[in-house]
């Protein structure tokens, strides 16, 4: 593999999608505070092996650390699912472009039936954000839509 090959490579052990979800790190208790911290973010992108997240804060933590990932309801009339994993941090950087911290992290072992949830969730096909303000060309003003039929917003 030469240089300008390595540079594009990914090396992750899976695909990453770009995929915002809401999410809690939670740390390990210490007996030196009475409490466990929790930091809550977005994740930037995911795949099966790990995730980046925004936070606002330098949360890096060196060692295992709790994520609970909170995913889109298939439906808008589902229950939203929760998966709860643990995941050691890789890296963290400030993004001036984003304005926060950046961290990435490999997951090491999930809980229940979180990795089916997750396959799952990143199987789905995702819809591109649309701008604020922007509308799609076909799609009828918003305010001519009967209240009933408002898309749910899990977010």
């Amino acid at each position: 593999m030469t240089m300008s090959q390595w540079e594009n490579a990914d090396r992750r052990a899976s695909p990453r999608v770009r995929l915002q979800l809401r999410l809690a790190v939670v740390y390990p208790q210490h007996e030196s505070r009475p409490y466990r911290p929790i930091y809550h973010g977005t994740s930037h992108d995911i795949g099966m092996s790990g995730l980046s997240m925004v936070v606002e804060d330098n949360a890096f933590h060196e060692g295992e650390v709790t994520v609970i990932l909170a995913l889109p309801p298939v439906h808008s009339w589902a229950a939203q699912k929760v998966i709860t994993l643990s995941a050691k941090m890789t890296y963290a950087i400030h993004s001036s472009k984003l304005n926060a911290y950046k961290i990435g992290m490999s997951f090491l072992d999930f809980k229940a039936d979180g990795r089916e949830l997750l396959q799952a969730a990143l199987s789905q096909p995702q819809q591109a954000p649309v701008e604020a303000g922007a509308q799609s060309p076909d799609r009828r003003s918003a305010a001519n839509d009967p209240a009933d039929s408002q898309p749910m917003s899990w977010w």
